[in-house]
């Protein structure tokens, strides 16, 4: 798992040096997943995105499945999903 320093520079690098437009990720992120590191992906790209045109970014993300029971919302409480 990177820093969020280093993840906001590989951003920023990525969108504004090589023209990337599209950000795929999900919850799982990183991969291997373990608990002390699940949802770090989402929220440094969530405080990169405040610092860049929104509108100039595809973002794509899923939800994981059932398999990984410490997930937040798998036991029906703390779910990020509210529809």
């Amino acid at each position: 798992q990177n820093s969020e320093k280093d993840a906001h520079e590989q951003l920023s690098l990525a969108f504004n040096k090589y023209g990337i437009n599209i950000l795929d990720t999900a919850e799982i992120y990183p991969v291997p997943t373990k608990a002390d590191t699940q949802g770090k992906t989402d929220k440094y790209i969530s405080t990169w995105l405040k610092t860049i045109d929104r509108s100039k970014v595809i973002l794509a993300t899923k939800v994981a499945g059932p398999g990984v029971t410490w997930l937040p919302g798998r036991n029906g409480q703390n779910s990020r999903v509210s529809k």
